[in-house]
């Protein structure tokens, strides 16, 4: 087992069986030759308890132990709809959870992994929800409350985003260039891989006769995808 997979916005729901079957079957399948699974955030469309959502996600969790009986390393990253995600479900699924900007060494190329919602920063008003919601206190407080309360926190804030969402330009909820470059010179890397915007494509940025490279992988509902880094090369596929 020798390939490095990266996926993203699988957004598992259990009203949609399909997307849930789609994961499930590629886990299985895909298994086989895996030795590292990294899960670039928003696994679940969302997650407000580990508790609550574990038991509810059972088949997931599932496979997810299976996978990691097997020697498959998995790590996972927090998306915005999944951020809640704590140290219960890491010590069930044996997944080990990133921070949120995590870099990666393979065969000497540094590869940033990152959910892809902080390189969105022409959506001013998301970026500064997400330091609110993002906060530790605020998390404190949510988590004192009990299901019932947090699910109607979390459907309303759904159902919020999806409003504010539908009303803002298309351009605003995509990555900013600049913001993306000053990445590249943070962290002095050579690849970006994310998700998050849902437009799955492969871009390149020039700057100074040098090419930088990033990789955007789609959602599961829409355009479902995954990254696999195989024998030195690395390719973008469809599921």
């Amino acid at each position: 087992m020798q390939n490095i997979y990266f996926i993203s916005d699988v957004h598992i729901d259990l009203e949609n069986k399909s997307v849930t079957n789609k994961f499930l079957k590629f886990i299985n399948e895909k298994s086989t030759d895996m030795k590292e699974l990294y899960i670039l955030g928003d696994l679940f469309e969302f997650w407000v308890d580990d508790k609550y959502d574990i038991k509810k996600n059972s088949k997931v969790i599932s496979a997810l132990q299976s996978i990691s009986k097997k020697g498959v390393k998995v790590f996972l990253m927090h998306g915005n709809r999944d951020f809640m995600i704590g140290k219960n479900f890491s010590r069930e699924t044996n997944i080990k959870i990133l921070p949120e900007n995590h870099i990666i060494k393979i065969n000497n190329k540094e590869i940033l992994l990152t959910h892809g919602d902080l390189l969105c920063t022409d959506d001013i008003d998301y970026q500064k929800f997400r330091k609110i919601i993002r906060n530790k206190l605020v998390i404190r407080i949510f988590n004192l409350f009990n299901n019932s309360i947090k699910k109607r926190i979390a459907n309303y804030l759904r159902g919020k985003s999806k409003e504010i969402t539908s009303q803002k330009p298309e351009n605003i909820m995509d990555v900013n260039e600049e913001t993306v470059f000053s990445f590249y010179k943070k962290y002095n890397i050579d690849l970006i891989i994310h998700g998050h915007t849902h437009r799955k494509n492969i871009h390149t940025i020039k700057r100074k006769n040098k090419s930088y490279m990033r990789y955007v992988l789609g959602d599961w509902h829409n355009s479902p995808s995954y990254i696999i880094w195989k024998n030195n090369k690395i390719e973008l596929f469809d599921v």
